[in-house]
């Protein structure tokens, strides 16, 4: 045991000696395109601040879901209530889990009946291209909910659309099984086939477990007659696409699947000693894009559908009812890009204009919400301008609608300028974030409410934004970057849950008198301040050996109104580090991720909840690929360390965890 803990200390320590950062491939600045504002550009053109992950990435991180992928980015702080991707809040620089977008091949993925369900991602990750990570406001080119920035995924298909393959007939086949402690049982199968002009994709996804066995607070507060139970988990999705590129100018992609989740919620969203919650949730989902691009000009028709219905079981046993949720999401989008060339400057090397327009419809029916709809939309114009000094430019504007609020101008502006090694940047942008279905009607249905549950406002104003931000990237050698940021937000009308006696609250019926409830306001104000630092480097040891090692630091500050007890506003951690090792050595490939976090320490006796004030986490995969051979093995170990922490009070994350499984490849 001495001998593992020294040989993980060794490699979470040799970031610290050479200097190096952050799990991403942002050392070159100029080699991969970016929609950071819908406008394709280089990451060092953005003049925002931007991490990508590519599929090489994610192949080899130790992590098991989207949303750990996140854990190692600085400027991302990751609230779970399970592992392996079973439910997870988003925040970025600060922000709440429901003020980040997340996007799936251009079309919106946040959920409207909450934001926990944000990270529920419905591809697997072997269909993942890309992923690009935009901290900043982002309202102004992709709609309300864009506050602390977007996490757009890429499947490959859709980033590989428009490109043919006249080699004739390529197939490709991908499988990962894996087998590991608390009977874990995880599936990850892909297949790809490729004609001329004609593209098809497949995939299936599967991660089960019986949880491990947890000590039962409902036991020791006498209202249950079970010592232990199981944080089970049963993860499924299937997904499918087809694409077409129909001559030199068109091309149409669809992509359609499903994406089934039955899992222990024990304390998830509560802090009662009778929650002994299951859900199980069910997604079905289409999205599809037509693209005409000429060169100079381009145009892109996004639509997309998803239903959820989402079946919450707080306690049947002692008659709680069960509350059944059913919610319908159609988007459109539609722009139109043109290039301008110089425009007649010698000066100018690039000028580009967007316009465009879109519409999201949400809808639902739930038995303790009620029934409601709302519409949403927007139209926007985005130019850019790159100049021969190496300054570049890009202004955007929208004019957002809703029907529940007033019409809403959402300007933004970034810029850079690149000079040989460094690359300076800054954006400044307001956004906004309209109150999900849960928020405003939450628990509106269930009569006789018990006290400490939260109850929703249908009278909430959306919440306004103006975030600014200034860094800098440095390259000192084509291998190293070190990039530095300062931003800062100030927020008004902000949401959030504060504890608030039904005595003040007006909009309800259905409250005990003088009890207190987790009720949604507009919090009144918000500021947050914070430093992103980030460095990356990467050098060879050997033939065929290399070691690339990453390491961020972030350090938020976030201030509001001290007389409100808040659930959410502030639930990120103060300081938080990251350090990942990525080694190729020959046929074997040694990557570790590991983070420290500091946070306020949280606590409720009544549950067993203990949110630490500080935890350190570590993760290691070990893999070997067979010569001659498409096949190669691994084993992987999570939290090595054992650590005993919770991120969302009351709510348990897992401890040490051990698997192994196989990688088979045909091409």
């Amino acid at each position: 045991m001495k001998v593992i803990l020294r040989t993980v200390m060794t490699l979470l320590l040799l970031p610290i000696f050479i200097q190096t950062a952050s799990a991403q491939l942002t050392a070159e600045l100029d080699s991969i395109s970016v929609t950071s504002s819908r406008i394709t550009s280089t990451i060092s053109e953005s003049g925002k601040s931007v991490a990508v992950i590519i599929q090489k990435q994610i192949e080899a991180m130790p992590v098991t879901s989207v949303d750990d992928l996140l854990k190692s980015i600085p400027g991302i702080n990751v609230n779970a209530r399970q592992g392996f991707g079973v439910q997870s809040d988003v925040g970025m620089r600060g922000s709440t889990f429901s003020q980040v977008l997340f996007m799936l091949d251009n079309v919106p993925l946040n959920d409207p009946l909450t934001a926990h369900f944000n990270t529920n991602i419905p591809v697997s990750l072997g269909e993942i291209g890309q992923i690009e990570i935009i901290r900043g406001p982002s309202s102004a080119s992709f709609g309300a909910d864009a506050v602390g920035g977007v996490v757009h995924i890429k499947t490959k298909m859709y980033m590989q659309r428009e490109i043919d393959k006249p080699d004739g007939l390529l197939s490709y086949a991908d499988a990962d099984i894996a087998y590991g402690e608390n009977n874990l049982r995880m599936g990850d199968l892909s297949f790809e086939l490729q004609q001329d002009r004609w593209r098809l994709s497949t995939s299936i996804r599967g991660v089960f477990s019986d949880g491990e066995r947890l000590p039962n607070p409902g036991f020791e507060a006498g209202v249950s007659d079970q010592t232990h139970y199981e944080n089970y988990f049963e993860l499924a999705n299937f997904s499918t696409s087809l694409s077409y590129r129909m001559n030199d100018h068109w091309s149409w992609y669809v992509r359609g699947g499903a994406d089934e989740r039955d899992f222990s919620a024990r304390y998830f969203y509560t802090r009662s000693e009778f929650d002994e919650s299951v859900e199980q949730i069910s997604s079905r989902w289409a999205l599809g894009a037509i693209t005409r691009d000429t060169g100079q000009n381009r145009t892109e028709f996004n639509i997309s559908y998803r239903n959820v219905e989402d079946i919450f079981d707080f306690n049947s046993r002692i008659g709680s009812p069960v509350n059944e949720h059913i919610t319908d999401q159609f988007f459109v989008n539609l722009s139109h890009e043109i290039s301008l060339g110089d425009l007649g400057r010698s000066s100018l090397s690039n000028s580009r204009l967007m316009v465009g327009a879109q519409m999201l419809d949400k809808q639902i029916e739930s038995t303790d919400r009620g029934n409601h709809q709302d519409r949403m939309g927007g139209i926007y114009l985005i130019g850019s301008a790159g100049w021969s000094s190496g300054f570049s430019l890009t202004a955007s504007t929208r004019l957002q609608f809703d029907t529940q609020n007033d019409p809403e101008f959402l300007p933004q502006l970034s810029m850079a300028y690149n000079r040989g090694e460094i690359t300076l940047r800054s954006s400044m942008g307001r956004a906004i974030r309209v109150g999900d279905f849960t928020e405003r009607f939450i628990s509106s249905q269930i009569e006789d409410l018990a006290p400490l549950r939260n109850i929703g406002n249908p009278d909430l104003l959306p919440e306004r934004s103006w975030t600014f931000d200034i860094g800098m990237d440095w390259r000192p050698t084509n291998r190293t970057l070190i990039s530095p940021t300062l931003f800062y937000r100030t927020s008004s009308d902000l949401i959030d849950y504060a504890l608030t006696n039904s005595s003040d609250i007006t909009n309800a019926d259905n409250l005990q008198p003088d009890e207190n409830y987790f009720y949604t306001l507009n919090i009144a104000s918000s500021n947050t301040a914070g430093v992103e630092f980030l460095a990356s480097h990467r050098f060879d040891v050997g033939s065929q050996k290399t070691v690339r090692t990453d390491a961020g630091y972030t350090w938020i500050r976030t201030s509001g109104n001290e007389n409100e007890i808040s659930k959410y506003i502030a639930n990120h951690p103060k300081h938080q580090f990251s350090f990942t090792i990525d080694t190729s050595l020959s046929r074997f490939r040694i990557t570790s991720e590991s983070s420290y976090r500091v946070r306020n320490a949280e606590s409720a006796d009544l549950i067993a909840g203990d949110v630490p004030d500080g935890y350190f986490l570590t993760n290691l995969k070990l893999q070997y690929t067979f010569s001659g051979w498409p096949l190669a093995a691994y084993v992987q170990g999570l939290n090595l360390t054992d650590t005993r922490y919770q991120e969302i009070l009351g709510a348990p994350m897992p401890g040490r965890w051990l698997m192994g499984g196989l990688k088979v490849r045909i091409r």
